[in-house]
């Protein structure tokens, strides 16, 4: 495999990476650090960190690791996407989560020291900020509040594992799908994807891939978006699911949003019986 050009800038914190399109990417993993997992934390901790990383351009389609394989460390995307995926017994490949930047992974397998979970495969031209595994817990070590920091993050995706277990038990397939599509839109944070994009529109996967990620059929899934795209919702083309209306999309994956501020209206509108006039 090709690795693409690497030119170093003036400092060792930024570096210019010539794509296989020949398109110039400048990663400032400072910049980087201080938008992903550690947001907010003192200007040494983040400055340490980015020291001690290391920058890999990967092709589209590349194995980051695969399900079984031994913790080598933890990644944050700078740039392109990381798609998780498992094999079913039946062959297929079951979606799990698509990261983009400025979101990390690895970390489960280097806090309980078990072999990773997921095969994570580069969608795109993409660039990871790797700390090698022995670097990542000497940050840890130094610095006890990332661990606070992951303690909660953690947390907050075991939470997220919750509701996904209710919601695929109870929630109807248009409630499901119109979260997903929003979540990997990053319109809408998951347990697996806390950035968001304003702007996002674009979900890059097919029909098929959306059906194995809700374990529904591929039809299903199709006559759900053939209706969408009537009501000028979505607009499905070749493997990828562009979202027209955020706010109607919206409506459909969280009705418990809409009828409180509903309900909030008619109190304000209706008096009570014992109102006296005048």
């Amino acid at each position: 495999m090709q690795y693409p050009q690497i030119a170093l800038q003036q400092t060792v914190n930024s570096l210019t990476f010539v794509m296989p399109n020949a398109a110039k990417l400048t990663i400032d993993k400072v910049a980087l650090l201080r938008e992903s997992w550690l947001v907010g934390l003192p200007d040494d901790i983040v400055t340490e960190a980015a020291a001690c990383a290391s920058l890999r351009a990967i092709e589209d389609g590349t194995l980051v690791h695969a399900r079984g394989d031994a913790c080598d460390g933890f990644y944050t995307i700078a740039s392109g996407a990381v798609r998780f995926t498992r094999a079913t017994a039946d062959g297929h490949t079951t979606i799990i989560a698509v990261l983009e930047p400025p979101n990390w992974f690895g970390e489960l397998s280097i806090f309980d020291g078990l072999p990773r979970t997921h095969d994570g495969h580069a969608a795109g031209p993409t660039v990871l900020l790797f700390h090698a595994r022995t670097d990542f817990k000497r940050l840890l070590a130094r610095h006890p509040i990332i661990y606070e920091r992951f303690a909660r993050m953690l947390s907050l995706r075991l939470r997220a594992t919750f509701d996904l277990v209710e919601e695929a038990a109870t929630a109807p397939l248009t409630q499901r799908l119109a979260r997903r599509l929003l979540e990997l839109a990053q319109i809408e944070p998951s347990g697996m994807n806390a950035a968001t994009i304003p702007r996002g529109r674009e979900v890059p996967l097919t029909q098929e891939e959306l059906g194995h990620l809700l374990g529904k059929s591929r039809q299903s899934v199709a006559k759900l978006l053939r209706s969408w795209e009537q009501e000028g919702l979505v607009r499905a083309h070749y493997g990828r699911v562009f979202i027209e209306r955020p706010d109607a999309l919206t409506r459909i994956a969280y009705p418990e949003r809409v009828e409180p501020a509903a309900a909030q209206i008619k109190r304000n509108n209706v008096r009570p019986d014992n109102t006296l006039d005048g």
